[in-house]
């Protein structure tokens, strides 16, 4: 790194504002610049932080001459690249959370079309920026072969949430891709549940649904199979939706005329609630015998917490003395599980074995 700026696209959402919270705790030698569509609201997160306020379209993205050589952190959707190929012809360094599985790819194949990357480009799309798949990797360390990989997630209802959330969510009936004995499968989302354990969050029922660690952790640590399910902890919520799906009628709704409904029905954030995430690695040991790890990774703070946490410690890696060269990075691949860990319990996320 050339320069200790940070830029964060979409720093005045709500994921983003708590990215600029961390970041000026943990790291106030940062020059923190908050950079979004509307001025006046990156002014009113930049006030609390000493930070610098930037208007930006991320479709039209533009910097100034005095951010050259800055980290370009994008947390909002870069659907068209296009914060993307700034920061490649420019030679920023970049992170992005944002994207689902199939827009990740859609990165990866914008990269590999520019040529090697002048500085470190880091795509941490994998739940919650990464966090799930990390708490994934550490649970695998004490396991010789992993064979599989469970991860459940517990979606609180009353959780905050920003409107980017809801390309996301709306993307559950999308069919898609997952490792099963070393095969890739077709899946239909929010199909094929079952019943999770989630401690003091209780028990709840959780569907198939896409997201980057399924493509991902196979080559990370050498599963044959990743599922990742996901259920709200209102249960007639689920069942509502799972309904919807399993007769086709979500099908239906998922007519653009139907846009505003369809949203109004999975977007309804609340003042914030604890996110769950239920972990099971399943292999054989150093022996040859069978054995299971189970964990549970609760954030008392929700989701957006936890999200802003997994950036946070992809900014301070981009940062650090042992920063990664030029190249293309997978995040959740990248840090040191253990590490993160660590850094996940000091900001009061619970990480405990079952």
């Amino acid at each position: 790194m050339t320069s200790s700026s940070v830029v964060l696209v979409g720093g005045s959402g709500v994921v983003g504002a708590q990215v600029a919270s961390l970041l000026a705790r943990r790291r106030p030698d940062l020059k923190l610049v908050i950079a979004g569509r509307r001025l006046d609201a990156a002014r009113a997160v930049a006030e609390r932080y000493g930070a610098e306020a930037l208007a930006m379209d991320v479709d039209a993205p533009v910097l100034p001459a005095h951010l050259k050589g800055a980290l370009i952190v994008g947390l909002v959707n870069d659907a068209h690249d296009r914060l993307l190929r700034l920061a490649l012809t420019q030679g920023h360094a970049y992170l992005d959370i944002t994207r689902w599985t199939e827009r990740l790819k859609q990165a990866l194949l914008t990269v590999a079309a520019h040529g090697r990357p002048s500085a470190p480009v880091v795509l941490s799309s994998a739940w919650m920026a990464g966090v799930a798949s990390l708490a994934a990797r550490d649970a695998a360390r004490g396991i010789a072969e992993v064979e599989s990989v469970g991860i459940d997630i517990l979606f609180a209802m009353a959780d905050q949430a920003g409107p980017n959330s809801t390309a996301y969510m709306d993307r559950l009936s999308e069919p898609f891709h997952t490792m099963e004995r070393g095969e890739w499968v077709q899946r239909s989302g929010f199909l094929d549940g079952h019943a999770a354990d989630f401690g003091a969050g209780g028990r709840h029922r959780v569907y198939r649904f896409d997201t980057p660690d399924q493509a991902n952790l196979p080559a990370i640590v050498g599963a044959a199979q990743v599922d990742a399910r996901i259920g709200f902890d209102d249960g007639k919520a689920t069942a509502l939706l799972h309904l919807l799906v399993r007769s086709g009628v979500w099908r239906l709704l998922s007519r653009p005329m139907f846009n505003s409904a369809r949203r109004a029905l999975l977007y309804n954030p609340g003042p914030g609630a604890a996110h769950r995430i239920r972990i099971a690695v399943a292999g054989k040991d150093a022996a040859g015998r069978p054995c299971e790890k189970t964990v549970q990774l609760a954030d008392p703070l929700g989701q957006s917490h936890l999200t802003a946490l997994g950036a946070v410690l992809q900014i301070e890696h981009l940062l650090g003395a042992d920063a990664p060269p030029a190249g293309v990075y997978l995040g959740e691949a990248l840090l040191d599980p253990e590490h993160a860990c660590r850094q996940l319990r000091g900001e009061g996320v619970e990480i405990t074995a079952v």
